[in-house]
């Protein structure tokens, strides 16, 4: 089996004496096929998720196929967003009343 770094084709003995490593170069065959599929996976993938992995070392991209939670946890799920949502009903409310009263005096200014 030729190297796939260096391009040595080693003798017999050398393939006995050490089967998992280049004699000449002594990169070890799996690491270095693992790490060039890596590198073709990472270029492949969008740029997101190759920021992600730089970021964070050891990473992997994961697909979501589907949720199984069962109903109870999913109405306290439910439960739980609607009473997060309220304070920022409430910051709209009041952006919306902030803009109109400027608008008015706007209104009122330009007449």
């Amino acid at each position: 089996m030729k190297c796939p770094n260096c391009q040595y084709d080693p003798t017999m003995s050398e393939i006995q004496r050490s089967p998992a490593d280049c004699v000449k170069c002594g990169i070890h065959y799996d690491a270095f096929y693992k790490q060039q599929a890596e590198k073709a996976a990472q270029s492949a993938s969008a740029p997101e998720v190759s920021g992600a992995l730089a970021n964070y070392p050891g990473a992997r991209p994961v697909v979501v196929m589907d949720i199984n939670m069962s109903f109870g946890s999913m109405v306290r799920f439910m439960v739980k967003w609607a009473i997060a949502s309220i304070p920022a009903l409430l910051i709209l409310f009041l952006l919306l009343v902030g803009l109109s009263s400027v608008f008015k005096v706007l209104m009122m200014l330009l007449r």
